[in-house]
């Protein structure tokens, strides 16, 4: 095709370029028909290219565009959508119900917030309906029977998750639906969901958790919009969740996932029922990190406890020991606080154990320091007689513990000073009486006549017989005196010095025998002191393996949550 244009010049310029002289035009002249030439210049300019412009307008649209049947569907059904609004449900008659088929495809639990009791999951919807308004015939668009319309083109349902916890607004990923020829829609978003979940931590680290996602119509009642559970081609959901894209967590193990459909009237809307589906996941926890990091050092430092009641109770170390493993349970405690939620309904019976073990521990102080107070009160006051008897009788010997309930009296050195005293006494009784008041006081006061002893009558007898002998041999009587005299001198100054010497041995004894009592008495306080930390021992040991048989059981093996009941109300 060929396109002629012709452009016309002024014959004012023709004409000047003939006829007429450059030279002998006036300047104004020439600048005036200047201007003129450049503004029509700049017209004929603007008409060329609005000339080419519309040309190329016109071969447009008299090209032959070839659409493919699938843009021709798409366009029509589009179109069509337009003309009548994608408001309104895709049903005939207003009194209808459209069924929606609804599951969701579990891809990962990205975080499961036991603190805030959020959880958070990663997955694809999956919707199916019927829409009247997208049906067709294959046969008149060369065999098309699958399309892909955007969401926003037409109807879709307005299905929620009723216990969402997320700030954002928005939920989904907008993606393409798929449209059949028989006018089935197929609308699998994908989205990230943020619900609400109650979090039972009684059996943490072995915890089974149960969270529950419940689906539906937010606007519309049971009897304009009905849910359905939707059971796939593959047989893979058959009523539950569909896991078969679902990647491991690290921290979780899923158990169940089970799906329930639910009618139920509400006190905002109580003339229409509505229709929802209620997805539980039950899942438990993978205890294999947490048994090293809070189970590990609980069952160590529960033995280093044990050890704590075999140190002396008057060994600083003892508390010392005491109090490192109590801030050892503490900080523990603080470990396992720090990932649970601060106002669970119910306590970890892990921690229970933990503040068992520190009061346990704190009550171990106080008996060690009651325990040095007993060893040191004996000096001050004896046993009384029932704590003699129930302790060193009772529980003395259900303990085992007979060898510290002996006498605790130390009796060689009572027995040597009784010896020492009887000698003396012996060899007093053997001095003979002397003349004189003083030799007769001295004798009277440390050797009376009446308690003389055979020895010393034998003896004295023998002291008559050699006085007879001697005065028969021809000594003077006054040679007598003196010897007698001399004699008496000597028997008052043993006399004397033994009478010290008793009075020492006697305050000697005395004392010996006070210290005796002293140390015996404190050795009976120390000995119920040392019965007291073994009842505390046994306590602590039955109250620790009690606990443990009880404990244990529960946390290692929890109950699994019931399931979901359907609600049936309509």
């Amino acid at each position: 095709m060929t396109f002629r244009c012709f452009i016309s010049m002024p014959d004012e310029f023709r004409e000047s370029d003939v006829s007429l002289d450059v030279s002998t035009l006036s300047s104004e002249r020439r600048q005036e028909r200047g201007k003129v030439f450049t503004t029509r210049f700049a017209m004929n300019i603007i008409l060329l290219a609005l000339i080419f412009a519309l040309i190329e307008a016109t071969y447009g649209l008299t090209k032959h565009i070839e659409l493919s049947f699938e843009d021709k569907l798409i366009k029509k059904l589009v179109a069509r959508y337009k003309r009548r609004g994608r408001w309104g449900r895709p049903l005939q008659h207003y009194n209808e119900s459209i069924t929606i088929y609804y599951n969701m495809q579990l891809i990962q639990i990205m975080d499961l917030d036991e603190r805030n009791q959020v959880l958070t999951l990663n997955v694809w919807d999956r919707y199916i309906w019927y829409d009247m308004h997208v049906k067709w015939d294959p046969q008149e668009f060369g065999g098309v029977d699958t399309i892909r319309i955007p969401s926003n083109q037409i109807w879709i349902p307005d299905i929620k998750l009723y216990n969402y916890a997320d700030e954002r607004l928005a939920e989904r990923r907008d993606v393409l639906c798929v449209i059949k020829n028989d006018g089935r829609v197929l609308w699998m978003p994908q989205a990230i969901y943020k619900s609400s979940c109650e979090i039972d931590v009684q059996a943490f680290p072995f915890d089974i958790q149960s969270c529950k996602l419940k689906f539906g119509s937010w606007t519309y009642g049971g009897d304009m919009v009905d849910l359905m559970v939707l059971i796939n081609e593959t047989g893979h959901t058959n009523g539950s969740i569909d896991m078969t894209e679902y990647r491991k967590s690290n921290s979780w193990e899923i158990l169940e996932v089970p799906a329930v459909r639910n009618c139920q009237y509400y006190t905002c809307c109580p003339d229409e029922p509505y229709i929802d589906l209620s997805f539980t996941i039950i899942f438990q926890r993978r205890s294999a990190f947490y048994n090293y990091i809070l189970i590990l050092p609980c069952i160590l430092l529960t033995s280093l406890t044990l050890v704590l009641f075999w140190i002396p109770p008057e060994s600083p170390a003892k508390l010392m020991l005491g109090i490192n493993i109590f801030v050892a349970f503490f900080l523990l405690l603080l470990l396992m606080e720090a990932n649970l939620p601060p106002s669970a309904a119910k306590v970890p019976l892990l921690g229970t154990y933990y503040c068992l073990n520190m009061v346990l521990i704190t009550l171990s102080s106080f008996l060690n320091a009651f325990v040095v107070n007993l060893s040191f009160y004996g000096a001050r006051r004896p046993l009384p007689g029932c704590m003699r008897k129930v302790m060193f009788e009772f529980f003395a010997k259900i303990l085992f513990m007979d060898s510290l309930v002996q006498p605790f009296k130390d009796k060689t050195i009572t027995q040597l000073t009784s010896q020492l005293v009887g000698d003396t006494r012996r060899f007093m009784n053997v001095i003979p009486p002397v003349n004189g008041d003083k030799g007769g006081r001295a004798a009277s006061k440390w050797a009376p006549a009446d308690a003389m002893s055979p020895a010393g009558e034998a003896l004295l007898s023998g002291h008559q017989q050699s006085q007879g002998q001697g005065q028969g041999q021809g000594q003077c009587p006054s040679q007598q005196s003196e010897n007698e005299h001399q004699q008496t001198m000597q028997l008052n100054v043993i006399n004397y010095n033994l009478g010290e010497l008793v009075d020492f041995i006697k305050s000697y004894r005395a004392r010996v025998a006070e210290k005796d009592r002293k140390e015996r008495v404190a050795k009976e306080w120390k000995a119920v002191s040392l019965i007291f930390d073994r009842i505390f021992f046994i306590v602590y040991l039955t109250t620790i393996i009690t606990s443990l048989f009880v404990i244990l059981p529960i946390i290692t093996n929890p109950d699994v949550p019931p399931k979901t009941e359907a609600i049936n109300q309509c």
